[in-house]
């Protein structure tokens, strides 16, 4: 997986921006054609194009060597912007966004674990991590580009959530 992801990183890299545009522009179509009115849906479209349309178009500016640690810090600021205009404006978080959050922290956190394991550790040796890596971003980018065209429960996460939380199933496990 990690010999697919390092020859084909720039095609992917512009199958995940070509994603969020769709779904920003789905979004858009949505949100003028009256049929949805979530603006933070929206929103989260926006800034999610956005900044993968940065992060893909100018990695090659910056210095190389701390790439994870500024794709980290581009999902992060992502993060914190879509949370700070959500409950700026008052905004309820549907299903699409919460995905986009949990998808966020989880990118952000391989971003963080390569840049120690290669940079702060030096590990230059192939293993399991590297693996995971690969897979997991991509996987996750698509699960936000599908949750944000969607805005549903998809993969049944908050469903499980509810039922794991839900008072009836607190009381059987005590």
């Amino acid at each position: 997986m990690f010999w697919l992801t390092k020859n084909l990183s720039s095609s992917l890299g512009a199958l995940v921006v070509w994603g969020f545009l769709m779904a920003l522009l789905f979004n858009l179509l949505m949100k003028y054609s009256k049929s949805k009115k979530d603006s933070l849906l929206f929103f989260s479209a926006f800034i999610m194009f956005s900044s993968y349309f940065i992060s893909d178009h100018f990695w090659d500016l910056y210095k190389v060597s701390e790439i994870y640690l500024i794709w980290f810090s581009y999902d992060v600021i992502t993060l914190i912007v879509i949370f700070w205009f959500s409950k700026t404006f008052n905004l309820k978080t549907s299903f699409g966004v919460r995905y986009v959050y949990i998808g966020l922290v989880i990118n952000s956190l391989f971003f963080l674990s390569m840049h120690i394991d290669t940079r702060v550790l030096g590990n230059a040796e192939h293993w399991w991590l590297w693996d995971l890596y690969s897979a997991g971003v991509n996987l996750i980018d698509f699960m936000m580009i599908f949750a944000l065209i969607l805005d549903k429960d998809y993969l049944g996460i908050f469903r499980f959530y509810k039922f794991v939380t839900s008072p009836i199933r607190k009381k059987a496990l005590v």
